[in-house]
């Protein structure tokens, strides 16, 4: 009986089969695309070496030196006629991580591109720290760091979330950025907004409050497991930890205790338009705080005496509930979008800098491939592989 094969044999065999599969590659590529340049008595022998290795690499149990001679005899033949059309291993390598590197970047440029969430104006539907792909392609291939659009296969619709690039200079945090929003007003539609109520062509969008408790989203990083072990959950006053403010039973009256001291609950609001539905929010200050909000419901000079809602030449929203909730009636132009925040008191959005051309949208949010909350290593695994778009259910909206 022999004997078993030594770790230092297993290893030398699995180096000559990949030379051989290798050798093969190169020699089937040469003869393929320079094969008519190949003198017929070479071609011959070339051939008879090549099924001589493929008969060495197959056979079982393999012969070590039948199949190294085999590689030999392939590879001097093809060094000795055939060496200007061969190509190293190294060179294999390098054109093959090449290609992969262009092939990524046609793909970032004209097809998919990450984008990750940085504020929370996006909340409930986007998360700071959510990390998602966005498809470039379905409104038509841009040439790249340019706003040319080669091919435009559709517009945005409205309640598409679009990522854009800021088109003005004013704001040193958002200008040359990308944003993400979604579409309240596309070409031509008539767009007021009225006690934070959306109305497009008159019409108001079909909407029906899901919750009107708890927070915005902005406890979000001061809330976490209690340091004791159990299975409360605290409130802190800093995301890093800081002083404990208090500990409850579970996270809901956590979020309400903090609503409570911010003096706001935030009001959930699943809103429809055509076949996408949203769930927007807003925040609603307790009858208690009610006096201490209760200041004129825009700034004095909304609306200017010629609004202009193409740009704003100061920012005319307020970040206070009740003071967000009313919006002049304007149409939208050619060539233009109005876009908000799924949380509309904490959004600098359309109502703030104006409105945004389509040639600066880079395109449509698709899924979520990456959330987490307070560290990259610790995922939130509820949120990964969520479609960012929901199909309308207006029953639901009713």
């Amino acid at each position: 009986m022999a004997a078993a094969p030594t770790r230092a044999e297993k290893r030398r065999l699995a180096e000559l089969h990949e030379a051989a599969a290798w050798l093969q590659r190169d020699a089937h590529r040469i003869l393929r695309k320079r094969g008519d340049k190949v003198p017929a008595l070479l071609r011959e022998e070339l051939d008879t070496a090549l099924a001589a290795l493929a008969q060495a690499a197959e056979a079982q149990p393999a012969d070590p030196a039948t199949l190294d001679a085999a590689c030999k005899r392939v590879d001097d033949l093809l060094d000795r006629n055939l060496a200007r059309f061969r190509k190293s291993p190294t060179r294999e390598y390098i054109e093959a991580v090449g290609g992969a590197v262009l092939l990524a970047l046609l793909i970032r440029a004209f097809v998919f591109e990450a984008f990750k969430i940085p504020t929370g104006s996006m909340i409930p539907t986007l998360h700071v720290h959510d990390h998602l792909f966005v498809n470039k392609f379905i409104y038509g291939l841009k040439i790249p760091f340019t706003r040319t659009r080669l091919f435009g296969f559709r517009e945005p619709r409205r309640g598409e979330i679009v990522v854009f690039e800021y088109p003005y200079d004013d704001d040193p945090d958002s200008s040359g950025k990308d944003l993400i929003k979604r579409v309240i007003g596309t070409p031509g539609d008539l767009v007021r907004v009225d006690d934070n109520r959306i109305f497009v062509n008159g019409e108001p969008l079909a909407t029906r409050v899901v919750d009107a408790g708890g927070d915005c989203g902005e406890a979000v990083e001061l809330l976490r497991p209690c340091p004791d072990g159990s299975t409360d959950v605290c409130l802190f006053d800093h995301p890093d930890g800081g002083r404990l403010i208090g500990q409850y039973p579970d996270l809901r009256e956590a979020q309400t205790a903090f609503a409570e001291i911010e003096g706001f609950h935030c009001r959930k609001t699943r809103e429809c338009s055509g076949d996408l539905a949203w769930t927007s929010q807003v925040r609603v200050p307790l009858p208690s705080e009610a006096r201490r909000f209760a200041y004129p419901v825009n700034d004095p000079s909304w609306p200017p005496e010629r609004f202009d809602p193409m740009r704003f030449e100061a920012p005319a929203r307020r970040y206070l509930a009740e003071q967000n909730k009313d919006y002049p009636d304007f149409r939208v132009p050619d060539g233009h979008l109005l876009v908000m925040g799924d949380n509309r008191d904490n959004s600098k959005d359309g109502r703030y800098f104006g409105l945004v051309p389509i040639d600066t949208v880079k395109g449509k949010a698709g899924f979520i491939w990456y959330a987490y909350e307070r560290a990259f290593w610790q995922p939130n695994w509820s949120r990964i592989g969520r479609v960012v778009h929901e199909d309308a259910d207006v029953a639901g909206c009713k």
